[in-house]
Parts: structure tokens; sequence; C-alpha cells
């Protein structure tokens, strides 16, 4: 699991032989390797960073195992939105996917605490945090549930878009229909500032908007460009109220099926893809700001005085979901941001 590994346990030898079965094709067999093709997916666009990633991550593997393990990846929610692909991995159907870590709170609770409103103050600090103890702790927890995370990464901070009015302060929200994702800390969050939020997979965003179904929705900028949103949107207001964190999952099943050193390989594929994405995404997250003011959308930035007044209207949404990953796990977690930061959270 990126920096910071997965204790796992010795894999299983035995070799996987069904007719028509979409996963692993091929387990090592004693004195000779069959190669091994991975069916990997995601919700999002070829464009998005998170179909990047397994592209890169396919093209590194490949390079890395001689072409023994190969990956086909599969984009635009063609397996599956990102609750039904989660699910395909844990029943061994599918084998890689990127995937929103909020979504996968349903079962791995301490999960969505990575999208709480307000924690992280750069996607540098969460790449360090997750990266490190707090990283590898919740890796545990998915690996426990069916998941083997191979690394996290993030897609920028989440902002809003409507056809009504800029979010200049947190009291524009007020009556905005808008789509969030399949999570009840983001409804309750959007309840609380006084929205009508509406929860839809992210295949079904662009279809809402365009018929007006609901009035916008919130996203970071990959989300907003790669799905064409600001085709169908007027306004973009840049409340940054929470980062878009993304887990690179592996199924269980399909992790225990590889050899040692074949999840090595993977692992380090893996890594590299990582170090690869966050890399490019500063420069992309400006060229994307550019493509919308193009497209004609009114683009304002939410001022840190209202942000804060924000993060003060959402401390009851973040009390009451500290409750549900556990008081003593969300003290840790922060004393872990915290020390990492270099200051105390406040």
């Amino acid at each position: 699991m990126s920096d910071a590994k997965l204790s796992l346990p010795r894999l299983s030898r035995r070799t996987l032989v069904q007719g028509g079965l979409a996963s692993l094709v091929g387990v090592p067999l004693a004195g000779f390797a069959q190669a091994v093709d991975l069916k990997a997916g995601t919700s999002m666009a070829p464009d998005h960073p998170a179909a990047m990633l397994l592209k890169k991550f396919s093209e590194v593997l490949a390079a890395k195992s001689g072409g023994k393990l190969k990956m086909t990846v599969h984009t635009n929610a063609v397996l599956g939105a990102d609750v039904q692909m989660q699910a395909q991995l844990q029943a061994g159907t599918q084998d890689v996917m990127t995937t929103g870590t909020a979504t996968m709170a349903s079962q791995v609770r301490e999960m969505a605490i990575l999208d709480f409103p307000a924690v992280f103050q750069s996607g540098e600090e969460f790449d360090r945090v997750v990266d490190g103890a707090m990283g590898k702790l919740l890796g545990d927890k998915a690996y426990a549930h069916g998941w083997a995370v191979l690394g996290y990464t993030h897609n920028g901070f989440r902002n809003t878009t409507n056809n009504k009015r800029p979010v200049n302060r947190w009291e524009d929200f007020e009556g905005l229909k808008l789509r969030v994702i399949q999570n009840a800390m983001y409804i309750d969050m959007f309840k609380q500032l006084g929205a009508n939020p509406t929860p839809l997979p992210v295949s079904e965003v662009y279809t809402a908007l365009e018929t007006k179904a609901v009035d916008g929705q919130e996203n970071p900028l990959a989300q907003i460009v790669t799905l064409r949103m600001h085709e169908v949107q007027k306004y973009l207001s840049l409340t940054q109220h929470s980062i878009n964190s993304e887990g690179l999952l592996m199924g269980r099943k399909a992790w225990e099926k590889l050899s040692k050193a074949d999840q090595a390989m993977v692992q380090a594929a893996a890594d590299e893809a990582k170090a690869w994405k966050r890399q490019q995404l500063a420069q992309m997250e400006a060229a994307w700001t550019e493509t919308v003011k193009k497209a004609g959308m009114v683009v304002n930035t939410m001022a840190l005085p209202e942000r804060q007044r924000m993060a003060e209207r959402l401390k009851p949404v973040v009390d009451r979901q500290n409750e549900k990953v556990g008081e003593d796990f969300a003290k840790q977690f922060y004393a872990e941001v915290a020390k990492l930061r270099g200051t105390k959270r406040g």
C-alpha cells in the first residue's frame, strides 16, 4: 500500500481454471509461468486523472513484468458504478479499480474521515497523511473487507457548480438542489448548509444537470471538466469544502492469487503510477480552470474567512461523523494530521 505497505498474508498458489471468468486468467504453475490479465475499471472518463492513473499503472506493470502482468482498463463506468465495482472486487469478478474512498465508508466506516470538510489544508498534506501510519491503518481495515489498497491519491478539492447563483458564503447554498455522492456524510453536510442534496452515481450527473433534475453539484475540477459539466452549468464556485480522496484498489481475492514476486511488481507499479499522477495534478487543475472560463462559466473563489465560517457551520456534522467513525480513531487521525502539519488542530 503506497509507502506504507500492507502486511498481507502469504498467497494461495492454486490454479484458476474457470471458463469465461474475466478476472485473473492465469496463475503461475510450478515450473513455468502463465500470463496474468487483470481487469481494471473506473467510473471516470478516459481523460480523467483516475483513468489516466490506471493507464499509467497498466503501462508500468507491463514493462516491469516483461509483459507477463497485463491490465485491461475500462472507463466511463462500463463495469458499473463505484459501489458495484467495489462489490465485484470483493467477489473476485473484477481485479482493480480507482474509487472515491467516501463510497467505501458503508463498509469501512473510518474511511469516511478522508473526505470530512476542512480536514486538510493542502493536497501535499493529504499525501503525507495517507502515506503514513493512518493510511496503513485504513488499508488494514479495507483488507479485512476484501480490498487490498495499493495506494491513495486525490483529485483536488471539491467545488460547487450550479445554474442559480455564485456561492460566496454558506448561506448561498440555501434551497439549491445539489447532486452529491452516495454517502451519508455528504447528504448531512449539504442539509446543514441549507441545500437539498440528491445522491446519484457520478455516471448520471451530466443528464441530471442537463434535464434540470438538479440545480447543481459538487466535485473537483477534474470531474467538472472531464464529465463536461461546464456545458450545462453557469456558475463555478471554488468552495474547496473537502478534498476528493481516491483509492487504488485490488480485490483481495485477486491479490492473493498472485505470487509474492508478482505482488511486489504490482505494488511497485502502483507506487510509480501514484507518484506520476500526484506530479501531474497541479498542472491539470490550472488547465481545467481555463477550460471552464473559456466555456463561459462564471468563476468565483470563496474567500478564506467565508470558508472558515462554513467550516464552523459544518462543525455539528463533523462531530456526528466523528462518533460514527469512532471518537478514539478520530482523535488519533487528527493528532497525526496536526503532527505532520506542525501545528495543533484548532
